[in-house]
């Protein structure tokens, strides 16, 4: 995927226009604009800039990771199913106190192994 396209899902993802984002990373809306549409590829002083407001990576918005911070060559990477994907992309919808919340629970069912279903049982 082209960096104008994840910059494009970032920002719609959160909700913002496209001159929220210029204002908030100190640029024209018109250029943001060229960037997601793949007309003009922003410096590396840009990008940094758009990876720290968004905060994923440099990498991800270049298309050398995807979202999950795996690299296409990387082959210790985990792999997801679609329906983890689909957790993974609501959770990171969510408002910041909501997903404290989803943590809090993650954090209370690990810690209560005997909620989980054991792999070793038999039958």
């Amino acid at each position: 995927m082209q960096l104008g396209n994840v910059l494009k899902e970032l920002r719609q993802i959160q909700g913002k226009s496209q001159q929220d984002i210029a204002d908030k990373i100190g640029i024209s809306r018109s250029v943001l604009s060229q960037y997601e549409n793949n007309l003009v590829e922003p410096t590396a002083y840009v990008v940094k800039k758009i990876a720290i407001y968004f905060d994923v990576s440099a990498d991800y918005l270049l298309g050398l990771e995807d979202d999950f911070g795996v690299r296409p060559t990387d082959t210790m990477g985990d792999t997801y199913s679609s329906e983890e994907r689909e957790i993974i992309i609501k959770y990171r919808r969510l408002p910041d106190k909501i997903k404290k919340l989803v943590r809090d629970q993650l954090e209370i069912y690990g810690e209560r192994s005997e909620l989980l279903p054991n792999k070793n049982k038999n039958g």
